[in-house]
């Protein structure tokens, strides 16, 4: 029986115009109603899925998200069940790195972008304005070291970023999670954060076993959730990669494909 369902956010339970297809709404809310847990999981931050939880009913002390590709597990009121972060030394690595290749590195928390570039890419105000998160420019000594560093982001032209993303040292990659977005910039975490981690420590703290979890996703992202769950789906617009580990392939982000999914699995 299926206890929990986790759900990818872009490309996956949002549509192309970046809201819930509405035909989700309603089964998403019966799902909730009836027992299941339904889990956000996703890149984006806490404060980046508040209209979402709202519109779906999800605003008890007792639901949760995986925030940041699995860097945080929270409740949705901000309690921090598991936390998967940079260490401050491992962030002047990656400003290492960055200085080295000439692009910008930035950090995205809770509270912040944080970013030491006085010239705002047009890609971090987009971000800004979808995750509901301020700006904050602060030079590297102005940092505090005990400062929360789930997730960093390498953001510049976008040429640059991928001719930077194929230069990566494999040192390097063998130690952190490097991401490229459809955006166009690089997410960067800690190589034990993943999708998958953030799930499992969820569900071993609400006492769900892995077979009795399904999760519906879409991207190269999701690819660890997918392979740890019971019950896999992959979207309809999904790339193969997430097409070929799926139980079935549900209907497009455009087309409620999340509703019918669960429809499918739990029934009317």
């Amino acid at each position: 029986m299926i206890k929990l369902v986790a759900i990818d956010m872009d490309g996956t339970l949002l549509n192309s115009n970046h809201v819930i297809a509405p035909q989700n709404i309603p089964v998403i809310k019966k799902a909730s109603a009836s027992g299941v847990k339904v889990v956000l999981t996703t890149g984006r931050p806490l404060s980046g899925l508040q209209s979402e939880l709202k519109t779906l009913g999800l605003v008890d002390s007792d639901q949760y998200v995986v925030a940041f590709n699995g860097s945080l597990v929270q409740s949705v009121t901000g309690e921090i069940l598991s936390s998967t972060v940079f260490d401050f030394s491992d962030y002047l690595e990656l400003e290492q790195l960055a200085n080295q290749y000439q692009v910008h590195l930035d950090i995205e928390n809770n509270d912040a972008i944080y970013t030491t570039n006085h010239n705002i890419n047009t890609t971090v105000s987009t971000e800004s304005y979808l995750l509901n998160l301020p700006i904050k420019i602060r030079g590297l000594a102005e940092l505090p070291q005990d400062l929360l560093i789930p997730k960093c982001m390498y953001i510049d032209d976008p040429a640059k970023i991928e001719r930077f993303v194929e230069e990566i040292p494999s040192s390097m990659q063998d130690r952190y999670n490097f991401l490229l977005s459809d955006r166009g910039y690089i997410d960067v975490a800690p190589k034990a954060a993943t999708k998958a981690n953030g799930l499992q420590k969820l569900a071993n703290a609400l006492d769900i076993k892995a077979d009795e979890i399904m999760a519906i996703g879409d991207q190269r992202n999701d690819l660890s959730m997918l392979n740890y769950v019971g019950l896999p789906v992959a979207m309809g617009n999904a790339i193969d990669d997430v097409k070929a580990v799926a139980k079935f392939v549900t209907g497009t982000n455009d087309d409620g494909g999340v509703a019918q999914a669960l429809t499918k699995v739990l029934g009317n």
